[in-house]
């Protein structure tokens, strides 16, 4: 059995590239805008937790307002799957996973405070990342069996009006993400490749686990103008930050000790320290509002997102024996667009509906089941009550159906050597329902 033979085999099990792969943005900020499919948010200052998609909205403030949003995510998804390991033995297990994304509760917290006529501060409070996937031991477990990814951003902004009818404002974000990753390390497969005795690929299974986190600093910067006192429109950018996530691998050797073999000869599988790379992407959004009559109002959204910073995924290990893992992602930067449209019936009701379509960026030879993305077509609507003068609430309902993301992964493709083959399709759906609470003054 020769070290350099296991290196080659073993590159990639410190992190899954599906752990932190595409389609892990979360744009629930706005429980009213939700209702729109988020359509025209960027232009759209009647609700604070719009600052989250553009912080020239500062501007809409008369003196003071606050707005506190949940939003649920009740995903439904399912996945069918085949796969063999790298000895071109069947893997066993559940080929039909179910319930594969978690269910999670977004929320936010969003300030703004006029200081003079042309000064005005902000705070938005948010999770603009995040995703829980969890495959147990099923086929898939050598890519992914649970990835747990989570982000919290804080952002103090500014704003400066010179004259009522334009806004331009800047922020800092402060964002924190921290990460829990798991999958399966094939050892009887990794054993029988190297000749240690009594080694039967699929059946002697250890298993690495990553937690790591960290903090990171980007900034925001956006515009709102009002040309007509019928149209707004807005514009902002969020930059992209880079992460560095610091934490500990810890390894759980098979029972039948072929782990502990290569561990001796080698000196891997070691529990101790690692660092992984992460990008999370600039966007670029623009929307617009026309009050078509008092009681109708278009919206109409776009996004463009940089998911092109997802190139490569690296993890490092502080042991000089472990090989660093690089998983090759070429993901895509993608367009959203959303419209969305508000009637008042009546002065104190706003009623809404909204529809979207969000591309993914992910391509088919390089999607992985941790995030099993597609495109997106979105629903909505949503209903508002204003209880007084200085009260709102608003509900909102939506249904996210994504295209069918097909998955065929091979040990001969870059990172993929300890892990087999695998090939599926992954079904997904999500319901959300969003709640806002709105004081002004």
């Amino acid at each position: 059995m020769h070290r350099t033979a296991v290196t080659v085999i073993c590159a990639s099990l410190l992190l899954s590239s599906s752990a932190l792969a595409s389609g892990f943005a979360l744009r629930e900020s706005s429980g009213s805008s939700l209702g729109l499919s988020y359509a025209g948010a960027a232009a759209n200052g009647d609700s604070a937790s719009n600052l989250n998609f553009n912080p020239g909205l500062l501007g809409d403030v008369k003196d003071f307002d606050i707005s506190s949003n949940a939003i649920g995510l009740l995903p439904n998804t399912s996945g069918t799957f085949t796969a063999t390991t790298s000895a071109g033995t069947p893997v066993s297990g559940n080929t039909h996973p179910k319930d594969i994304v978690n269910t999670a509760l977004v929320g936010s917290l969003d300030v703004r405070y006029r200081l003079t006529d042309q000064l005005i501060i902000g705070l938005t409070t948010s999770s603009p990342w995040g995703m829980i996937t969890d495959y147990d031991s099923s086929v898939t477990r050598y890519y992914n069996m649970k990835s747990d990814v989570k982000t919290y951003n804080v952002t103090p902004m500014i704003g400066w009006q010179p004259v009522p009818e334009f806004t331009i404002a800047a922020g800092v974000q402060v964002q924190y993400i921290k990460g829990t990753l798991t999958k399966a390390i094939d050892f009887g497969t990794i054993g029988a490749l190297n000749h240690i005795p009594g080694s039967i690929p699929g059946a002697f299974d250890g298993y690495v686990a990553l937690k790591a986190q960290t903090w990171g600093e980007g900034f925001v910067v956006g515009a709102a103008w009002n040309p007509t006192p019928s149209l707004s429109l807005g514009v902002s950018y969020r930059s992209q930050i880079d992460n560095t996530l610091k934490g500990t691998e810890n390894f759980t050797l098979d029972s039948a000790g072929i782990g502990a073999t290569l561990k001796a000869v080698t000196g891997m599988f070691v529990n101790g320290p690692a660092t992984a790379k992460i990008a999370t992407p600039s966007v670029l959004t623009f929307g617009g509002k026309w009050q078509a009559s008092d009681q109708f109002t278009i919206l109409v959204g776009a996004d463009y997102t940089g998911w092109d910073a997802f190139n490569t995924l690296t993890a490092h290990s502080a042991n000089a024996h472990q090989p660093d893992d690089v998983s090759i992602m070429n993901w895509n930067t993608s367009w959203s667009g959303s419209l969305g449209v508000e009637y008042k019936p009546v002065e104190d009701w706003t009623l809404r509906l909204g529809t979207a379509y969000d591309e993914t960026p992910t391509v088919n030879v390089y999607r992985t089941p941790g995030i099993p993305d597609g495109s997106r077509y979105w629903i909505s609507g949503g209903v508002g009550y204003r209880l007084n003068d200085h009260m709102d609430v608003d509900l909102s309902i939506a249904r996210l159906i994504a295209q069918k993301g097909a998955i065929a992964l091979s040990q001969a493709d870059a990172g993929n050597a300890a892990r087999g083959n695998l090939t599926g399709t992954v079904s997904l759906a999500v319901t959300l329902i969003g709640f806002e609470v709105s004081y002004h003054l």
